[in-house]
């Protein structure tokens, strides 16, 4: 499974959670005519595209047809200036041109600020863009990426604007997402049998709480041609002996430690300690 596939969501969470899950402050959506038991579906703020809060966060809403996932990177391209424009030459609905603009305006800022991005994955049936007249989005599933984003790029001349998922400085990959040398295409064999599904989310992150450092022995990973820091992700407790495929039991270590912890006189060791490790993450 892809971290794409991971990201499609399942259920139709509130945006009002959702937003307050992320840390923005929702206090005021509870300040209008219907009253606080109503703050959900204050149409001042339940359908708006993105949501900035003074401490520094900013949240975004993308659709999930939009994510793109290239080798093991997971980002957005877009241009949100661009599309308030089109809606104007298109004489759209005011709020749609409205909205795009402010999402502009909270990206902008989070370039500029360095500021901590969430996004909000909406899945369903997406509007047709260049239609005026075409029905509303519905939207069908809705959930908070636990993994922070940050701007790539961004130009303040065009609004033109890269998104990816984790850190912006240095990617981390590990061994499920770089290519043997030479290899062009993945070799295509007929096998039968049993094999383990690794979710990709409980990878990547690993790989971000591991800040691109062994978590055995602290070593930075190596960067790779491509640019990422490499460690491998390994099971504490392997799959095979009843490990479960979770945050709690996976870590990113070094390729020497990783074969250590499968084959060396320490493993136990190793074992004890990782999994220590990934508790005082999950507690913090």
């Amino acid at each position: 499974m892809s971290l794409k596939d991971d990201l499609r969501p399942t259920g139709r969470n509130r945006v009002i959670d959702l937003v307050q899950a992320a840390g923005v402050n929702v206090a005021d959506w509870g300040n209008y005519s219907r009253g606080p038991a109503f703050a959900s579906v204050n149409p001042k703020y339940c359908y708006e595209w993105a949501f900035v809060d003074p401490s520094g966060i900013v949240v975004l809403n993308r659709w999930h047809r939009n994510i793109e996932e290239r080798g093991g990177a997971v980002s957005v391209t877009t241009n949100m200036r661009k599309t308030s424009r089109e809606h104007v030459a298109r004489k759209s609905k005011d709020v749609w041109i409205k909205r795009s603009a402010r999402m502009d305006d909270a990206i902008r800022l989070a370039f500029e600020a360095k500021a901590k991005v969430r996004v909000i994955v909406n899945d369903g049936d997406m509007r047709t863009a260049n239609d005026p007249k075409a029905k509303a989005s519905v939207v069908r599933g809705r959930l908070l990426d636990p993994v922070p984003w940050s701007i790539k790029q961004y130009d303040a001349k065009s609004g033109q604007c890269v998104l990816v998922r984790g850190d912006v400085d240095a990617l981390a990959v590990d061994q499920f997402q770089v290519q043997p040398p030479g290899d062009t295409e993945p070799e295509r064999v007929d096998v039968h049998g049993m094999a383990f599904v690794r979710s990709a989310a409980v990878r990547a992150a690993v790989l971000i709480r591991a800040k691109k450092r062994c978590e055995f022995c602290g070593q930075p990973g190596f960067v790779t041609k491509g640019g990422g820091v490499f460690l491998e992700t390994h099971h504490i407790i392997p799959l095979s002996e009843g490990g479960a495929d979770t945050v709690e039991n996976a870590a990113a270590v070094c390729p020497t430690h990783h074969r250590e912890a499968h084959h060396g006189a320490s493993a136990a060791v190793i074992r004890d300690f990782l999994l220590e490790v990934a508790t005082r993450a999950r507690a913090r």
